[in-house]
């Protein structure tokens, strides 16, 4: 079959060119330029258009003319959305939802786009530079698995540190909840956050842009973007500095401390990253590769109550992580390789606190190299009737070293292979007025010499009319290693790890309905997790006493979770949402009289507000997180909630083909004092601004 040229503008419905539109055949993507210009050789009967707030579009390519036209749809809700992700092969997980990426927003954290949702939570510093861990639902944040550019990157039991992500570079992020380890492993029994780079955008354009900002605390950060397309390649380079001193002012408690105002001192971090992306296209084929390197140094001071035990104490490394991708139609199947090495070290050096209490000075190295080969196909049965199958297979080895520059006899140097393969089958039955979703997957999971084997099930119903509605549910099991820490890890006299530690499993459900009347959206979930064979560190008897990692925990988690927006202009947007939690840890009591999870607030929630005009924007964010308990009998005071309130704005002017696109934000705009964990202060008010130049040819 002939290649057929197809070149256009997709426009609104006011005539006014649509960037970044997503256009696709089913294999070869592109977007379409600043003014909505597009040019695409395809094979394929049909293209798609996809772009956040717009309805999306398929048309046949003998009807595509010279302009497509896009009507508004209200981004009142995460969507679906089309990207290259882990389960192109697959058929979508009926409950994936996209957390909004605002193309015409700055975002100075990972974690500004991670928790735009409130089942997601992360209790760290909101300040650029330091350690961000996510939470899903409740779920400790080492049970939510994160993957970027379809590679999962803690799938040995450890949360990740996302401020390692460039948040500039970031695309779009998709989210599933409740057991998802079928989609990508161990790791995954909050669920996934599947994060996908910026890339080449085959616009036949180049543009460059150059960033600065500036905020409080000494907040200091330069970006620098760079894209062009020539013929079918594709390349894209993005770098960043980073240095921030992060010293903000907290106050104590008063039972600690009455009207005293302290500095949080040694706190300085410092970070560059790079990243590029190099793809293209060709026949029946798309080829990418990219890379990313991240080195840092971040000085920890270590809770306020033993400041003197870590002061000078600091943590410096780098990271690099490499992909290869290879997407085809092979015989009429769909075929994805996908190779990966992910490097990882770090120094962490506490030599010269004031008092050496807890000495250490370690280096660790952690390599992982895998290869996943997939197959899919789509058969359209009847009319209206559509069948997807999909297996996948991965094979891969880890290396873990820990080397103790204070006690060598300590050193760790544990290697490990692992290998999985999966298979997902989903049926989608169009009756006009009603849409039908159904679908199972299975995944078998081999590594460190144990077997874990996962399954889910999925299904929706979807009525279109004056109310669109839709019912929804899942039901799964996931599970999560044990940690390198966990297994082999002998820092000193006090604990030592557990090499017979087995798997976390877990096993829950989720049920949701979704109603759509015009521009009006509500949406309710019922989520239940039970995990049981919980690692937790407890005291034993071993010559004197000492901490050992044990699997004696069982926790269960249930969530109701309620979601509303309301767009009542093109320009306005009102979205709030909650989440009720009841976690509770079973160990060793009952329900009736069972613990409550420490640091899983019961009740949180976010108010949201959007002004969108062509050349400013406006957006506040009011978040409520409940009180926290920090101990596990739940006998100390639990910390008390808190809230926040941020805000901030952009604004883009256009000259002779230069953008200037100035930002200022305001975070904790109320100053509230609070703590997410128990001696670990959160700064109060602080402010970013800076401004970005964009130029394309």
């Amino acid at each position: 079959m002939n290649s057929a040229v197809i070149e256009g503008q997709v426009v609104n419905p006011s005539g006014k060119g649509i960037s970044s539109v997503l256009i696709s055949d089913g294999l070869i993507q592109i977007y379409s330029s600043e003014d909505g210009m597009f040019r695409i050789s395809t094979k394929a009967d049909s293209l798609s258009f996809n772009r956040l707030g717009y309805q999306s579009r398929t048309l046949a390519v003998a009807k595509v003319g010279k302009r497509v036209t896009l009507k508004p749809e209200p981004v009142v809700l995460p969507k679906i959305i089309v990207s290259e992700s882990a389960w192109d092969i697959f058929s979508p997980p009926v409950d994936r939802v996209a957390l909004p990426v605002d193309p015409d927003r700055h975002y100075y954290l990972a974690g500004d786009v991670l928790t735009s949702s409130a089942s997601t939570h992360s209790g760290d510093v909101r300040l650029a530079g330091e350690n961000q861990g996510i939470s899903i639902l409740g779920n400790l944040p080492r049970h939510s698995l994160i993957i970027l550019d379809g590679v999962a990157l803690n799938p040995d039991g450890e949360s990740y540190d996302l401020s390692l992500i460039d948040a500039e570079n970031i695309e779009s992020i998709e989210l599933i909840k409740n057991n998802a380890s079928v989609y990508g492993g161990g790791s995954a029994i909050g669920g996934i956050l599947n994060i996908r780079s910026r890339q080449g955008r085959n616009t036949g354009r180049s543009d460059f842009s150059l960033g600065t900002e500036l905020g409080s605390f000494g907040h200091a950060q330069t970006t620098l973007a760079f894209g062009t397309s020539y013929r079918n390649w594709d390349l894209r380079i993005n770098a960043s500095h980073l240095d921030t001193d992060n010293d903000f002012p907290y106050k104590m408690p008063d039972w600690w401390a009455p009207d005293s105002l302290f500095i949080r001192e040694n706190n300085a971090k410092r970070q560059n990253s790079l990243s590029a992306s190099l793809s293209t296209s060709f026949n029946q084929a798309r080829l990418s590769l990219q890379s990313d390197y991240v080195s840092f140094h971040r000085q920890l001071p270590g809770t306020v109550n033993f400041s003197d035990v870590y002061r000078y104490a600091f943590l410096e490394g780098y990271t690099n992580r490499n992909r290869f991708t290879l997407s085809s139609l092979l015989l009429g199947l769909k075929a994805d390789l996908l190779a990966w090495m992910n490097h990882d070290g770090t120094l962490y050096d506490n030599t010269q606190a004031p008092l050496p209490v807890f000495l250490s000075q370690y280096r660790q190295q952690l390599l992982n190299t895998g290869l996943r080969g997939s197959l899919g196909k789509e058969f359209n049965l009847t009319a209206g009737l559509k069948l997807t199958a999909g297996l996948a297979a991965e094979l891969g080895s880890e290396r873990y070293q820990n080397q103790n520059l204070l006690h060598p006899a300590n050193d760790l140097d544990h290697r490990s292979g692992f290998a999985n393969a999966s298979l997902k089958s989903a049926m989608e039955l169009d009756l006009g007025d009603i849409a039908c979703n159904g679908a199972g997957a299975l995944r078998y999971d081999h590594a460190s010499s144990t077997d874990n084997l996962s399954w889910r099930l999925e299904g929706s119903v979807k009525r279109f009319g004056y109310v669109e509605s839709t019912l929804g549910g899942t039901l799964g099991t996931s599970f999560a290693l044990p940690s390198p820490y966990d297994l082999y890890w002998k820092g000193d006299s006090q604990p030592i790890g557990n090499p017979n530690l087995a798997s976390e499993r877990s096993k829950g459900w989720q049920l949701w309905l979704d109603n759509r009347l015009g521009a009006f959206n509500l949406r309710a979930t019922w989520h239940h997790n039970t995990i049981d064979s919980l690692i937790q560190w407890r005291q034993v008897q071993m010559f004197g006493n000492v901490w050992k990692p044990l699997n004696i925990g069982r926790a269960r988690i249930r969530n109701l979770e309620l979601e509303a927006g309301w767009e009542p202009l093109e320009w306005l947007n009102l979205s709030g949402a909650a989440l009720i939690t009841n976690a509770l840890d079973l160990s060793t009591e009952s329900p009736d009289s069972a613990p409550r999870l420490m640091y899983t607030p019961e009740l949180s929630y976010t108010l949201k507000l959007d002004l969108n005009w062509p050349r400013f924007n406006f957006w506040s964010s009011y978040r409520f997180t409940g009180e926290q308990f920090t101990t596990p009998d739940n006998l100390s005071s639990p910390l008390p909630g808190y809230d926040l309130l941020d805000l901030g704005t952009a604004v883009n002017i256009e000259l002779r083909g230069w953008t200037l696109s100035p930002h200022f934000s305001v975070r904790n705009v109320l100053n509230r004092s609070y703590s997410v964990y128990a001696y670990v202060p959160q700064p109060g008010i602080s402010f970013l601004g800076g401004i970005t130049l964009r130029v394309s040819d």
